[in-house]
């Protein structure tokens, strides 16, 4: 690191105007725990590591992106094959998310989004080697489904013949990354955004939900204090009851009310099965 202290792989960020000249003072983007010891640590130790950065793609206030959890062969099993990395080496995909495109968080800390196990590399005849998936910012919204296109490396330790890469394609429900819902005996719970200046147009608020009955969306000012119009008996309600997108429908009035003002949206689930994917405003 920049105290010249050793470390294994890491997610590091530099910035371009141009894509031409970068910025050579690089951020740390995502990374993730070193041990302890420093004995321990570098591009060889047996401990999760950040490969090839993060990829991701813009959905407007959010970037969610994937990045690569490389895992090294313990010391007892580099000792017993003679080499450190082929044939040995393995690697997943996590799940990311950024408000700024530069620093990234896990939403689920260690938790393998896309496992090896469930893309594995096609292997060639007589091998059995592990998969390295490489992630990238192939990640795109087509019709009802989020297409996530993904590298695998056969990570082999014979590479004379039938030895090439691959490109795999994962499919989601559109948008549906993961969901809040309600903790197990858990009767009620609530989901704040953080304050959204609406459209001077107006706009409409749409839920990616299933199971929407017990959700509610009530709205309130920059501080937080319910608006009347907006919540309590004139609260929205899903339009219906699943959906990719399931528009918010309101008692009395119309969003074009508040064109221009700052509010935050709060989203009330009091239903134990329902499943919050995503919240979306649109333009009128």
């Amino acid at each position: 690191d920049d105290n010249g202290v050793p470390e294994g792989r890491q997610g590091y960020a530099s910035v371009s105007p141009d894509f031409m000249n970068w910025d050579r003072t690089y951020r740390p983007s995502f990374r993730l725990p070193e041990p302890d010891d420093v004995e321990k640590r570098g591009l060889v130790g047996d401990y999760p590591q950040v490969h090839l950065g993060v990829g991701a793609t813009s959905f407007g206030n959010v970037a969610v992106g994937l990045y690569g959890i490389w895992h090294n062969p313990s010391e007892a099993e580099r000792r017993k094959k003679g080499w450190y990395g082929a044939g040995l080496i393995h690697c997943d995909l996590g799940l990311v998310v950024s408000n700024d495109g530069i620093t990234f968080r896990e939403p689920v800390a260690g938790n393998v989004f896309i496992s090896s196990q469930e893309s594995p590399v096609t292997q060639g005849p007589k091998e059995n080697d592990p998969t390295i998936l490489c992630q990238a910012n192939g990640i795109l919204d087509v019709g009802d489904q989020t297409l996530i296109y993904h590298g695998r490396w056969r990570n082999a330790t014979n590479t004379s013949e039938d030895y090439y890469a691959e490109v795999a394609l994962a499919t989601l429900p559109r948008d549906r990354w993961g969901d809040l819902h309600l903790e197990k005996g858990a009767t009620a719970g609530v989901v704040w955004s953080a304050p959204i200046t609406l459209p001077e147009s107006g706009c409409e608020i749409s839920l990616n939900t299933d199971q929407a009955r017990g959700v509610s969306v009530e709205l309130t000012d920059e501080k937080g204090d319910l608006l009347a119009d907006f919540s309590g008996e004139n609260r929205g309600l899903a339009a219906g009851s699943d959906g990719l997108i399931q528009p918010v429908e309101w008692k009395e009035n119309s969003l074009s009310a508040l064109g221009g003002q700052t509010i935050r949206i709060k989203i009330s689930i009091s239903n134990p099965e329902a499943r919050l994917y995503a919240v979306y405003l649109d333009a009128e």
